[in-house]
């Protein structure tokens, strides 16, 4: 009898166990942060974890380290959207992918008679290491502010080809000036 009550007992602990495994993976999935883009006056972008207004501007954090933006830098605050607005909003008209890079390389070469200074095109090594998904994207060695590189923008701008600009290095998104062309690279990539 006792034996029969120990088995019951490791049966009943056994199932507790994995039903108690269960609720926590869930939970976790549940409390994954969900990463929020503060678009700034100077055109970049910043993916933080948080943030906070406060009547000067804006409080947000990154991993553990928090840090504030005067309100005059920031353009506006995107939130990530809902599963089912995201998977709606997966495939917009006019989408960029790599087979479309002959069509800008070709209307640089045209206009300044040599070849598009790529940097990056697709995935690099660094672009992992940042845990950034930039398959469908390729850099661009321009300053944004330089003739070559206003003129590649107005270029993307006309073509309705969807582009970011940085103008100096952010911490674990860009080492320094360059054009990005293609939709922003999404985190957690080869993490």
């Amino acid at each position: 009898m006792s034996s029969r009550l120990a088995l019951s007992f490791l049966f009943l602990v056994l199932g507790c166990t994995c039903v108690y495994a269960q609720e926590t993976k869930d939970k976790a999935k549940d409390e994954a942060p969900q990463q929020i883009t503060l678009v700034l006056a100077t055109g970049n972008t910043l993916v933080v974890d948080e943030v906070s207004e406060s009547s000067d501007g804006y409080w947000y954090k990154r991993g553990n380290i928090t840090t504030f933006l005067d309100r005059g830098r920031v353009t506006r605050i995107e939130l990530p959207k809902p599963e089912s607005e995201a998977a709606a909003a997966e495939a917009p008209p006019g989408k960029w992918t790599l087979a479309d890079a002959a069509k800008v390389e070709k209307f640089f070469l045209d206009k300044f008679k040599r070849p598009l200074p790529l940097t990056a095109f697709g995935q690099s090594e660094l672009h992992t290491r940042w845990g950034l998904d930039h398959r469908n994207g390729m850099d661009v060695g321009l300053h944004p502010d330089s003739v070559e590189g206003r003129a590649l923008i107005e270029f993307l701008r006309t073509e309705s080809i969807p582009f970011l600009v940085f103008r100096g290095p952010v911490p674990g998104v860009a080492t320094g000036p360059h054009i990005h062309i293609g939709n922003r690279s999404p985190r957690s990539y080869g993490r």
